[in-house]
């Protein structure tokens, strides 16, 4: 198993509560994912549940693979509150691909309010290509996070 580990990290100038608020908001997750210019995009937040799906033109290096776009479907499943910080579940699929990354992500209280944290590993799963795909994709992956950041700081600033 070729597994590629991630680590990114956003620092919010709020308290956890209202970063953890703004997690679960669907005008934000909706202006993170236009932030990304999708060919399309759809969100949901069942709870606890959130749910991000993008289409963007396919990176040359997989459309042989997937064709001219892909749809990249991200979830977080928050635990229950647990004091200061709040944890859950990450997973991100790339739909007619088989790569996945499963992962945690923790809010905890520090830097100029609140960091958020993720941490998974990254596959995908194609004998021989699977670990040089990864390497070149998961930059996508951390790009997409510096998206949340500034669109966090600017949904932020809105109060």
């Amino acid at each position: 198993m070729n597994l590629m580990l991630i680590h990114a990290t956003n620092n919010f100038a709020a308290e956890v509560p209202t970063v953890f608020a703004m997690l679960l908001d669907p005008v934000f997750l909706r202006a993170t994912c236009l932030a990304a210019e999708p060919l399309d995009h759809a969100v949901s937040v069942d709870g606890l549940h959130t749910s991000s799906t993008r289409v963007l033109p396919t990176p040359s290096v997989a459309a042989r693979f997937t064709g001219p776009t892909i749809s990249v479907t991200d979830e977080i499943v928050w635990a229950e509150e647990d004091g200061p910080t709040r944890t859950g579940t990450a997973r991100v699929r790339v739909d007619g691909l088989p790569a996945e990354l499963l992962g945690t992500v923790t809010l905890v209280p520090g830097g100029r309010g609140s960091v958020l944290t993720y941490d998974g590993n990254f596959e995908i799963k194609i004998p021989v290509l699977g670990p040089s795909l990864a390497k070149q994709a998961a930059p996508v992956l951390l790009q997409a996070l510096e998206l949340q950041q500034q669109v966090g700081d600017q949904f932020l600033a809105r109060g």
